[in-house]
């Protein structure tokens, strides 16, 4: 890997709200020298690296938060090379899309289609559970760029490439995205393309992270370079109504960072989820903010106060990982390593961070050391570690927040 490349990064700053134009406020929340994410190497990275400025936004007028500093996609997901994440090896990642594909078979019932085309596909277990809804279904995401045939089969085509690069011939009748709207500089431009080519019987589902959840459970470790959007209800009605489309319906997946769900079409009838809107204010956002800071003092003070020689493991090389260790204020240095269990990560590190990645069947002593629970970003993640930690009775866990 060439390291060079994540180090002096150029960003495009953006200066106006993304989805009602008004000129961004002062930032209300800055992360200096804010470190990137899901990005490993294979060895050890002594040079400052991997990190950016970045700075969080929200528009009183529309209720949208964003961040400021925008780094080039291409190296954020360069390809399969370093870009881990897939839905189908990640048992998160199965449970959300299985939630997500059970949330359109209630809206859609029984009705076949021509064409599904799913924006940001990863590797296509969407598209495969939905194979039989559809006479042809077409998968775009660049992480699949040379890879094309590989994912290709019967009636699934995969196109290596952004959305906003691909032309789309096709008669759409169903539109899906998981989890992209919120990587999208410009989501507005984002869903008028498809909505354009769309007819009025299109139906669209889209899933993405909900700012009001992310509030009331003060997780801003959910605020990182790769999530550029933070929508809530009240910008997501605000952005349909500008695009001359309806809210069908929405759900929540408490176990998926917060996620919503929502199915929308072309028409102009939004009016009905007005009441369920919460008109976030910025002393609200500020307030949840201390009481995130409170939990990360207390982590980052625990580890402070461990004495002697005991060891202490972290469990879960989560891609976040760098995002709690900015938080905490420490550089986990103080780790023996993180434990994982994939052993695709065996012996990797951190572009960022001075901790070696081990499997745990090369660990014998868990049950005489400290266990920091690394993997938080999910809760599920969370139980699931605790479940297999608590037989093996470590001296201690130590999980940095007071949430799951």
């Amino acid at each position: 890997m060439d390291i060079e490349k994540f180090q002096n990064i150029v960003v495009e700053k953006r200066s106006h709200c993304v989805i009602c134009g008004k000129k961004v406020d002062a930032s209300i929340i800055e992360f200096p020298d804010f470190p990137m994410t899901e990005i490993y190497s294979d060895e050890l990275v002594k040079e400052k690296t991997g990190v950016v400025d970045q700075r969080f936004h929200f528009c009183t007028q529309c209720g949208h938060g964003q961040i400021a500093n925008v780094i080039d996609v291409e190296l954020q997901y360069g390809g399969a090379s370093f870009y881990y994440y897939r839905t189908s090896e990640s048992a998160r990642g199965r449970e959300s899309a299985d939630f997500f594909i059970n949330f359109v078979n209630s809206i859609v019932k029984d009705r076949h289609f021509k064409n599904i085309i799913e924006l940001g596909c990863n590797d296509l277990y969407v598209l495969k559970s939905l194979q039989s809804r559809a006479d042809k279904l077409i998968g775009i995401d660049p992480i699949l760029i040379g890879r094309e045939n590989e994912f290709s089969e019967n009636n699934i085509i995969a196109i290596g490439d952004f959305f906003e690069n691909v032309t789309l011939d096709e008669e759409i009748d169903m539109v899906i995205s998981l989890d992209t709207l919120e990587h999208v500089s410009n989501p507005k431009e984002f869903v008028k393309k498809i909505v354009d080519k769309a007819s009025n019987e299109t139906i669209f589902f889209f899933q993405f992270p909900l700012l009001e959840t992310l509030l009331d459970a003060c997780r801003f470790d959910h605020i990182f370079h790769q999530h550029l959007n933070y929508f809530s209800l009240k910008s997501i009605l605000y952005l349909l109504n500008d695009l001359g489309c309806e809210l069908i319906d929405y759900k929540i997946n408490s176990n998926h960072w917060g996620a919503i769900l929502i199915s929308f079409k072309k028409g102009k009838n939004g009016a009905k989820y007005l009441k369920n809107i919460w008109e976030i204010t910025v002393p609200e956002i500020l307030e949840r903010y201390s009481v995130f800071k409170c939990s990360m003092d207390a982590a980052s003070k625990r580890l402070s106060y461990i004495r002697g020689d005991k060891k202490i493991y972290g469990y879960g090389a989560a891609l976040m990982l760098p995002v709690l260790s900015y938080h905490l204020g420490n550089d986990l240095s103080c780790l023996e390593c993180v434990i994982d269990d994939d052993k695709r990560k065996e012996g990797l590190y951190y572009i960022n961070l001075p901790v070696k990645i081990q499997t745990r069947e090369n660990i014998l002593d868990i049950g005489d050391s400290i266990i920091l629970i690394t993997a938080i970003a999910s809760m599920n993640n969370v139980r699931q570690i605790l479940s297999k930690l608590i037989p093996l009775n470590p001296k201690q866990i130590i999980l940095p927040l007071n949430l799951i």
